[in-house]
């Protein structure tokens, strides 16, 4: 500073100026008062021939201008400005190979916003960073990152791909569309021609590959070129329906079983939860403990050793709405009765909960993922509906729900099911009526069909030809039709879901009810054939008493 007074001269204001972040003396910095300017030299120093300035203004290229004020009689001034540059290099977290042309961006005081591209090494440089700045880095294909810039002048970032493509095809090589692709809380579908495209995914989780009709292909890791292909093998379940008594009863369980070893038998469905509310092993979910619904009737866990060691598919069968238990417990989440006040209840006396209250959504996710965790291949979802008996007039479902439809309703608590299981893998399956494949509205119980499709895997509609009266699909008695109204019931569905029709398996009747004739294994296996010829995904076998026509599902 030739020809300018000293640092510390007494002629003047002399001071230095710093970098606020390091401290370290900034060259080049003009220093102005309302009657001179100079710059600092190598040392940050500089001095101003006005004694009695009340104001010096700094300024310098990357740092913020700022206004000092002087206080009267004050010497050796230390002054310090804000740097507004920050630099760094961003480089793939996996490779450590710099990343061209990623977006760095960083966002400040009242939104004041700076960004830059990096280049061909992976390097950028932001100017003019504002105050209290967070940069984020952001690249299709990658994990966006973001972090406070706090007193950083630079800044490298390793980022991490969060995009894995692949092929989706049977065991025959075949391109398999429609598959569920899911790693943690990341979802898609194959497409068409069987390829898939999953972003979002999180730093670590196990790869799930999925599809009604198919064996789940899973994998712990992923590749590191993220691309991951996947056969999933046919699989058409077959199976048998087991009431909480069987299971635990070691006589009629093992016959069961034995009903499998020797017949095309390869799954079984077993109650966990059943239509009185009892939960019927020994749950951990809060609710069902403290309105008394369990009923240690099982050992689940070495029940479904039991099903391991066959190679049996299971299914954990959970009422959903005929919960007497809970109405009782907690009449808040009940079903009310306009005319009483209290709860309602159907013909037979049982009360159903609400199936537009949260609370009730909630217990029954809960006791799924709990299932699902404890190994169950499948959760099937019983009662998803509302009554069908009793005097519905005086249903009353309370005003908190807006103008919440009955199969919103019902939709939207699938919608949160599926969410909730999709880290666990498990196939997710509603029970249907039968009519609901041909019925275009919701039925008056919340049951239409499109609106569920979107949140299941397997759609299983209750198609027993004793329940359809005189006259239906042009026959006199559908009774003594299995194998017809069968095949029309799925067809019929078809037309309305088209290439998703391969999510029906359905319930079939090896019981006899009503007119026409009994039923018996030849009654049994037409149905099992209408399944087989329409090309569901399998078919359950639907005796209460699991009492069953065992020549119908012998081995060809």
């Amino acid at each position: 500073m030739t020809g300018l007074p000293s640092f510390g001269s007494p002629d003047g204001l002399s001071g230095i100026v710093r970098n606020a972040y390091t401290n370290e003396p900034v060259s080049g910095a003009v220093v102005s008062s309302s009657g001179s300017s100079v710059t600092t030299n190598g040392s940050g120093e500089f001095s101003v021939a006005e004694r009695d300035a009340t104001a010096l203004s700094i300024s310098r290229e990357n740092y913020e201008a700022t206004q000092f004020a002087v206080t009267p009689g004050a010497e050796d001034l230390e002054i310090q400005l804000r740097p507004t540059i920050l630099q760094g290099q961003v480089t793939n977290q996996l490779t450590g190979d710099p990343i061209p042309g990623v977006t760095v961006m960083a966002t400040g005081d009242g939104d004041a916003t700076v960004k830059a591209i990096t280049d061909d090494e992976g390097r950028y440089v932001l100017n003019n960073i504002p105050r209290n700045a967070t940069v984020s880095v952001d690249l299709d294909g990658y994990s966006p990152h973001a972090q406070t810039v706090g007193e950083s002048i630079e800044m490298d970032f390793e980022i991490r791909v969060d995009v894995v493509t692949g092929l989706i095809t049977d065991d025959t090589g075949a391109p398999l569309p429609d598959a569920t692709i899911q790693i943690g809380e990341a979802v898609t579908t194959s497409a068409p021609d069987g390829t898939y495209r999953l972003s979002g995914i999180p730093a670590s989780g196990s790869v799930v590959v999925k599809k009604s009709g198919y064996r789940e292909a899973l994998a712990d890791e992923l590749p590191d070129d993220m691309v991951f292909n996947a056969s999933l093998t046919r699989f058409v379940v077959r199976s048998l329906y087991a009431t909480g008594l069987t299971v635990a009863s070691d006589e009629s369980w093992e016959a069961l079983l034995q009903v499998a070893d020797n017949t095309e038998v390869n799954a079984m469905v077993v109650d966990l939860k059943d239509s009185s509310g009892q939960v019927l092993y020994d749950t951990q979910v809060p609710l069902a403990r403290e309105i008394g619904a369990v009923n240690e009737l099982l050992d689940v866990r070495q029940k479904l050793d039991d099903l391991k060691e066959r190679d049996l598919y299971s299914i954990a069968r959970i009422v959903v709405f005929e919960d007497p238990i809970l109405a009782e417990q907690r009449p808040e989440l009940a079903i009310r009765d306009s005319t009483t006040g209290g709860l309602w209840v159907t013909y037979d006396g049982l009360a159903w909960v609400n199936a537009y209250e949260r609370t009730v959504w909630q217990y029954n996710i809960d006791l799924a993922v709990e299932a699902a965790n404890l190994g169950f291949d499948e959760i099937q979802l019983d009662y998803i509906r509302f009554p069908t008996d009793g005097l519905l007039e005086t249903a009353e479902y309370g005003t908190d729900f807006g103008d919440e439809t009955q199969s919103q309703a019902i939709s939207g608590f699938l919608q949160q099911m599926q969410v909730a299981l999709a880290p666990t893998g498990a196939y997710l399956a509603v029970d249907i009526f039968g009519f609901t494949l041909f019925e275009e509205s919701d039925g008056g119980i919340g049951q239409q069909l499109e609106s569920i499709e979107p949140y299941v895997d397997v759609i299983c509609p209750m198609i027993y030809p004793s329940h359809f009266h005189p006259g239906a699909m042009g026959l006199d008695i559908p009774n003594n039709h299995p194998y017809e109204v069968i095949l029309w019931s799925l067809q019929s569905g078809a037309e309305r879901l088209g290439d998703k029709s391969y999510k029906f398996r359905p319930w079939i009747q090896d019981f006899s009810y009503g007119e026409g004739i009994e039923y018996g294994a030849a009654e049994v296996y037409a149905q099992i054939q209408a399944t087989e010829d329409f090309g569901a995904s399998g078919w359950m076998v639907w005796n209460a008493a699991n009492v069953y026509s065992t020549e119908a599902f012998a081995k060809e």
